[in-house]
C-alpha cells in the first residue's frame, strides 16, 4: 500500500541516486528553500546512536564494530562488503526500522499541504517506488564521484559499494526527473528550482481537482 493510497495530502517526492552523486547537496538546497525534507541517512545515523539497536547490530556484525563506546563505520563497511550473509542480516534489521520511522514522519505531516521530499539512497534496491508520487534521481559522472569520495573511501571500498547498488543507468530510466550534479552548485540549484516549479504546479492542479485553491 503506497503512502498516497493512505490519503496523505502532501505530494511525496523520493530523492535517490548512488554514493557520491550528491543527494545531500540537493537536500540542503531544498531545505534552504524552506521545503520539508526527510533524510533516511539521518534516520540510520540516529539508529546507530541508540543502545538497543547497537546491541542488536553487534550480535550480527560482532563487538568490534564498537570501540570505546563509538561506532566504527569503516569496520562495519569491511564486514558487510566481505560477508553477504551479514550484509543481508543487518539490512533486515535496519530497513524495517527506517521505513517505520519514515512513514510516521510523513503521517505526522499529513494535514499539511505542499511537498515532502524524502532522501532515500536505496529507493529502487528496496523496491519502494510505490511510496512516492514522483522520483528524482541525482546523477554525476564516475570521474566526479571518485573525486568526491577519494578522501573518505578507498578505491576498493568505492567499487564494492557501487557493486552493491543498482546502476545509475537503471535508476535514471525509472526517474520522473534527473538532476545532473556533475557541475557547479549554481547549475545544480537551477535544476532543483526548475523541478520544484513543475511540482508546485502539479500540487496546484491537484487542489483545483479537489475543489480547493487553499
Amino acid at each position: 500500500m503506497g503512502i498516497r493510497n493512505l490519503k496523505t495530502k502532501p505530494l511525496i517526492i523520493g530523492i535517490t541516486g548512488n554514493l557520491g552523486t550528491g543527494k545531500t547537496t540537493i537536500t540542503k538546497i531544498l531545505r534552504k528553500m524552506k521545503f520539508r525534507v526527510i533524510s533516511c541517512d539521518e534516520i540510520v545515523n540516529d539508529l546507530w546512536k541508540e543502545k538497543d539497536f547497537i546491541e542488536k547490530a553487534k550480535k550480527i556484525l560482532g563487538n568490534e564494530i564498537e570501540i570505546n563506546g563509538k561506532i566504527n563505520k569503516k569496520k562495519i563497511r569491511e564486514i558487510i562488503f566481505s560477508d553477504e550473509f551479514k550484509k543481508k542480516e543487518i539490512e533486515n534489521l535496519i530497513h524495517p526500522l527506517v521505513f517505520k520511522r519514515l512513514k510516521k514522519n510523513i503521517f505526522d505531516n499529513k494535514k499539511k499541504k505542499g511537498i515532502i521530499f524524502i532522501e532515500i539512497p536505496l529507493l529502487f534496491e528496496t523496491k519502494s517506488e510505490n511510496l512516492f508520487d514522483k522520483i528524482i534521481v541525482v546523477s554525476a559522472s564516475h570521474k566526479i564521484i571518485k573525486e568526491r569520495l577519494k578522501n573518505k573511501y578507498s578505491e576498493e571500498e568505492i567499487k564494492k559499494i557501487w557493486k552493491s547498488q543498482l546502476p545509475l543507468s537503471y535508476k535514471k530510466k525509472r526517474a520522473d526527473y534527473i538532476i545532473d550534479n556533475s557541475g557547479n552548485i549554481t547549475n545544480t540549484e537551477k535544476s532543483v528550482k526548475k523541478i520544484v516549479e513543475k511540482l508546485l504546479k502539479e500540487t496546484q492542479t491537484e487542489r483545483r481537482k479537489n475543489g480547493t485553491n487553499k
